[in-house]
């Protein structure tokens, strides 16, 4: 079975920065494992496309690919889908006090028949992905902190 896969994670820092990080696709490259570049609109909305650039292959120059933001509701979700594969990543986020409580979800919903086929291989892959996220998105928002 592949996915969708859950991973949950108390973040130390408040809703409103989380869902700075989260909800705007053009911080992704700052924590998000592989993507190297995100092309958007400043004024990106629910429903509004962008590009999303990964180097997921060794030795094999970054991919473009489609990406919707399916989901962006105010400090509550996130939910971004990639049009050509049909891969998806979720970010549910609930006040904790003063942190933040994410659950993140991540899977594929393949459009067509060579994703169907690669989708029980990539279920690893995406449960790695997701722990990663998590765990990188304290320092990325350690570092805007800073920054400031």
């Amino acid at each position: 079975m592949a996915g969708p896969y859950r991973h949950q994670a108390l973040i130390e820092a408040p809703l409103e920065e989380v869902w700075e990080l989260v909800s705007d696709p053009r911080t992704h490259p700052d924590w998000w494992p592989d993507v190297v570049g995100i092309r958007a609109s400043p004024a990106l909305g629910e429903g509004d496309k962008y590009i999303h650039t990964t180097n997921v292959v060794p030795f094999v120059d970054a991919v473009d690919s489609v990406w919707v933001a399916e989901r962006l509701e105010h400090l509550r979700e996130a939910r971004f889908r990639c049009t050509r594969t049909g891969t998806f990543a979720s970010f549910k986020l609930t006040p904790a006090q003063n942190d933040t409580f994410v659950e993140a979800e991540t899977g594929i919903d393949p459009v067509s028949l060579p994703w169907r086929v690669m989708k029980p291989v990539l279920g690893p892959q995406y449960k790695r992905w997701l722990i990663s996220v998590l765990d990188a998105l304290p320092s990325a928002l350690r570092g805007r902190v800073s920054a400031r």
